[in-house]
């Protein structure tokens, strides 16, 4: 492990992981802490275990999102010689509108994702993961939302040593990151992703239409099985 990103979600953690993949690290994000150690990270918000960052890190450069930002002081503890970096917005109410908005997409999110989510379980992993970083999974819940983000912002710098913490807004680009990282500046732009949570749009939308799909399968498969059973009743008798 090399770097560790405490970074809150709506920080710009999709654009770092991005910059960091092009950097050469190997990243895990919010995408692959979801979808290899749910529950691990349920655990670690439900009971006594942690994940075995050790383990469950293996071979990984580099993470960035939730959960492990949440754990971050943990994580660096048993990562003693990686750098830490925590991203931040143009201020509190920058970051806080990004997060309601991120709320409200999920909200919002196709009817069919929806019971997906009640079926394989990701909907008590979010509601638990979202009350126990932020507080609350309610859009409206504003005040202590700027309480946690302030709390977590400042708890990183009080934690982690000057000399290795970086507090990053993506805007600065790649300057400040590789002179921190210690790595030559890329010829390409410094990535910006997940802007307007169109990341998330992009996802649900293609979840829904593979969803449409698949249900449309389902349907005309089970006419075809009606209707051979019927036919193989009716020449029987």
């Amino acid at each position: 492990m090399k770097v560790i990103c405490a970074g809150l979600a709506k920080t710009g953690t999709t654009s770092l992981a991005k910059a960091l993949q092009v950097l050469g690290y190997n990243v895990y994000d919010f995408k692959e802490h979801f979808t290899f150690h749910r529950q691990e990270w349920l655990d670690s918000f439900e009971t006594d275990r942690l994940p075995d960052f050790k383990g469950i890190y293996q071979g990984v450069d580099a993470i960035t999102d939730v959960p492990p930002a949440f754990w971050f002081e943990e994580i660096a503890a048993v990562f003693p010689e990686a750098k830490v970096i925590v991203t931040v917005r143009d201020s509190e109410e920058v970051w806080l509108k990004s997060w309601k908005e991120h709320l409200q997409v999920g909200k919002d999110r196709p009817f069919l994702l929806k019971v997906a989510g009640w079926w394989n379980n990701s909907r008590h992993f979010f509601n638990t993961l979202h009350n126990a970083i932020y507080g609350s999974f309610n859009p409206e819940a504003t005040a202590l939302f700027r309480k946690r983000y302030r709390q977590h912002n400042e708890r990183v710098q009080a934690v982690i040593p000057a000399e290795r913490l970086l507090v990053f807004n993506v805007k600065q680009g790649w300057k400040p990151l590789c002179e921190f990282l210690g790595c030559d500046i890329p010829s390409t732009q410094f990535p910006r992703a997940n802007v307007g949570q169109a990341d998330v749009k992009k996802y649900f939308a293609e979840y829904a239409t593979k969803a449409k799909s698949t249900i449309a399968f389902i349907f005309l498969f089970g006419i075809l099985l009606f209707a051979a059973v019927f036919m193989v009743k009716f020449t029987g008798s």
